[in-house]
């Protein structure tokens, strides 16, 4: 059992470095069932000139079906009711979303073009809803999801010096941009990434001349993976920092604060739609877990293939433990409620003004059952 644990680890090691595609990270060595199809040929054949294979030819996804009553919802969050009264005349009309199918399209994509999911981010979402209260009209995109964090954003207005910034960048994915962004007030404090990103290239490249030196006299593979890791975090820095559009933002414009900014965050592809039911960048949102309902914004944007992310600010206001590196909500039991078309949310952010804007969108609603978070 020993030895053929080893073996299925090894394979599913092998099909990753060659970046099968339709391959969970994970998942595969946990497979409920693997069948050996013994056809084909001998493995100079099957493996082909290049080596390319594939192993497997076709996998089978468990895809979830989105929840379509207020019972299932329920299920995960029972006090839901009691935070949302209206919350059963929302649910009357409840129609699943376009955008679940389109959340499982772009994961699908970026298993068949080699990237890999963990089952965590696979299953990272219970369901996408149009919700419209029957009284007033008032739409809404509920989506019922788990909490992952960022920490992007920069505004030299609030947070002026690069020490201002050690817990958002101890993120291994922190951005110093948001979508949601304002002209700068003054450009007497310029934003601190304009001079950090030009000078950790300058220490990269100088680094590179001297491991490049020890590589040279030295052939062994410490050397050749240190300079390996060197272009790497060289490529890191150009991509996050040193693109003309992003220092040309980083100039004249300011950004939110995940550290200080109570934030939610949507697929990239979603945010810029015309459609009714389409939460657009600025647009309010309320945030619900357990008996307890959080004012927001939709201030970012994020990949196409996942869903369920907030700013650190809200991020530990619902869990104090959450970091840049550890999500602050791993089951699916946080509800996103969306008002699309609600009004970009005024800026530079005033949370007091949030708070209200958000109370009164939930008024359309049928209002709360419980007192609205005040950050």
């Amino acid at each position: 059992m020993h030895k053929m644990k080893g073996i299925m680890k090894s394979l599913f090691l092998f099909l990753f470095l060659i970046g099968c595609p339709a391959l969970i990270l994970g998942q595969f060595p946990k497979a409920e069932k693997v069948l050996v199809s013994e056809g084909g040929g001998g493995a100079s054949t099957m493996r082909g000139a290049t080596a390319s294979g594939p192993i497997v030819s076709t996998m089978t996804l468990r895809k979830p079906h989105p929840a379509r009553t207020l019972a299932e919802l329920k299920r995960i969050n029972p006090a839901l009711t009691d935070v949302l009264p209206d919350l059963e005349k929302l649910m009357a009309k409840a129609v699943v979303s376009s955008r679940w199918e389109d959340l499982y399209a772009a994961k699908i994509r970026s298993l068949k073009a080699g990237s890999s999911l963990t089952p965590h981010n696979w299953f990272d979402c219970e369901t996408i809803l149009r919700l419209q209260h029957p009284d007033t009209g008032r739409r809404v995109l509920l989506v019922q999801a788990d909490m992952d964090c960022v920490t992007d954003g920069s505004d030299p207005a609030r947070r002026p010096g690069l020490t201002d910034y050690n817990i958002a960048r101890s993120s291994d994915w922190f951005l110093p941009e948001t979508s949601m962004s304002w002209a700068k007030r003054s450009s007497s404090t310029p934003n601190p990434f304009l001079g950090y990103y030009p000078g950790a290239l300058k220490r990269l490249e100088a680094m590179r001349v001297q491991i490049q030196l020890e590589a040279a006299q030295d052939g062994g593979v410490v050397w050749r993976e240190l300079l390996d890791t060197c272009d790497d975090q060289i490529y890191r820095i150009k991509a996050r920092g040193m693109g003309s559009g992003t220092r040309t933002g980083l100039s004249r414009r300011s950004y939110l604060l995940a550290t200080d900014d109570p934030f939610v965050v949507l697929p990239k592809s979603w945010v810029s739609s015309k459609a009714a039911f389409a939460p657009n960048i600025g647009d309010y949102a309320a945030v619900i877990y357990k008996r307890n309902i959080f004012p927001a914004v939709l201030g970012d944007a994020g990949p196409d293939n996942k869903i369920g992310e907030a700013s650190l600010k809200l991020a530990k206001a619902i869990n104090p433990k959450a970091t840049g590196k550890q999500r602050a909500i791993d089951s699916l039991a946080v509800t996103y409620l969306f008002f699309p078309k609600s009004g970009r949310a005024t800026t530079p952010p005033d949370l007091g003004i949030w708070r209200s804007k958000v109370q009164a969108l939930l008024d359309q609603v049928g209002g709360t059952g419980v007192p609205l978070h005040q950050f």
